[in-house]
């Protein structure tokens, strides 16, 4: 099978699994309340912009395994991350969850096995791929990427609004907002003299730290598993470059605040309070919660689709199993025992998580890049596109949720 044979065979594949996503993105229902298995939004922004922007994505591939989602908007890990930090520092009781439900199984997952991408040179084909059986490479098969045939002025343009959407979550908030909420902070704490001019610095300093955001933000899809590594780790680091370019103003306009002023900025707009932790338990055991197959089920999954096979495959793989099991344990010890009390201590907590992810992917790296070396490129390719097992039961649930 020569390439065009193999893009004849990846389109055939793609248009099959766009008509089954399309049919799901039509059944998908919201993303308000919180789903421990799926994509969770964040405080800002409403309701039909985010279950538009779920659809776009969900619907063009993201895959629902355990808590992952696929991790990935087109080339940005973690859509709306800037957002999830700061509906936590202001929100922590109604919005806790779009942050510290993920974990070491969702970066793995996200790292491992997200399901396909969808980039814009390939219209609704997957950004790679790979056909075994074929000649022209060592182990058998061809790889292939490109536009698979068929695709309409339609199908471009819809790509090009999604692509659009992709770039906007890499920076925003949320779907169609870019800015902290300054007019609901004026209207919570009426501040006065140095306190305004206090904000309007700490509104400054969040434009800034967006825009450092945005100069991070990669155009092009990571292609294998240890890119896609790096890609994630670069993502977290911008946001926690953008955190502490935002941290100081915000201890400077809190610190002008009275007593009075300060509570209310501590519980502004919030439907709870600290007595009542919102549906999915308290953050300590959101956070803390690990199932045994945290580390398992992924490095099942490369076992199942790559085959390992000798000595040298076998051995990096349980070193790569056996870093993801000692990253798991160090990432726990980043996880608050308690909501903090102010913004500030939940931006510190907040920046203590990311770190520790960080961290995490740091300590895997080299282990995920020895098995990778030690695969023959028919491995290699598998590994690359690897996705989720799909089940008849997970393959229900994304129709009825």
């Amino acid at each position: 099978m020569g390439h065009a044979a193999a893009g004849a065979a990846g389109a055939a594949v793609t248009h099959a699994q766009f008509a089954h996503n399309q049919f799901a993105a039509h059944n998908f229902h919201g993303l308000a309340n919180f789903n421990r298995t799926g994509f969770n939004r964040n405080a800002f922004g409403d309701p039909q912009r985010w279950n538009h922007f779920g659809g776009q994505f969900w619907g063009a591939g993201w895959q629902r395994w355990g808590r992952g989602w696929g991790g990935w908007a087109g080339p940005v890990f973690w859509p709306y991350l800037y957002g999830d930090v700061f509906s936590f520092a202001f929100w922590p009781y109604d919005y806790y969850d779009p942050f510290w439900a993920y974990g070491l199984d969702f970066l793995l997952i996200s790292i491992f096995a997200p399901g396909p991408y969808f980039g814009p040179d390939y219209g609704y084909a997957p950004d790679y791929g790979y056909v075994p059986g074929a000649t022209g490479y060592t182990g058998g098969g061809v790889y292939y990427g490109g536009a698979p045939s068929g695709v309409t002025k339609g199908d471009r343009q819809a790509l090009s609004e999604t692509e659009a959407a992709a770039t906007e979550s890499c920076n925003g908030l949320a779907p169609g907002v870019t800015d902290l909420p300054i007019d609901k902070i004026k209207q919570t704490v009426q501040p006065a003299g140095d306190q305004l001019r206090a904000l309007d610095d700490l509104n400054a300093a969040a434009l800034k730290a967006r825009n450092a955001i945005k100069a991070s933000c990669p155009t092009a899809v990571p292609l294998t598993p240890v890119a896609r590594l790096d890609s994630a780790e670069g993502r977290l680091e911008a946001v926690i470059n953008a955190i502490d370019i935002v941290h100081d103003p915000l201890q400077r306009f809190y610190d002008m605040l009275n007593e009075d002023q300060q509570r209310h900025f501590e519980s502004m707009g919030s439907s709870g309070s600290s007595d009542k932790a919102p549906p999915g338990g308290n953050i300590a055991a959101l956070c803390g919660q690990q199932s045994a197959d945290v580390t398992d089920i992924p490095i099942q999954r490369i076992d199942q689709v790559v085959q390992p096979n000798g000595p040298r495959q076998q051995d990096a793989l349980n070193a790569l199993k056996q870093a993801a099991r000692d990253a798991a344990q160090d990432l726990q010890r980043s996880c608050p025992k308690e909501v903090p009390h102010t913004p500030v201590a939940r931006l510190d907590a907040v920046k203590t998580r990311l770190t520790a992810m960080v961290e995490a992917m740091k300590s895997i790296r080299p282990k995920l890049q020895d098995f990778y070396n030690a695969l023959s490129d028919e491995q290699k390719a598998k590994f690359n596109i690897m996705g989720p097992a799909q089940s008849a039961s997970s393959g229900a649930q994304q129709q009825n949720d």
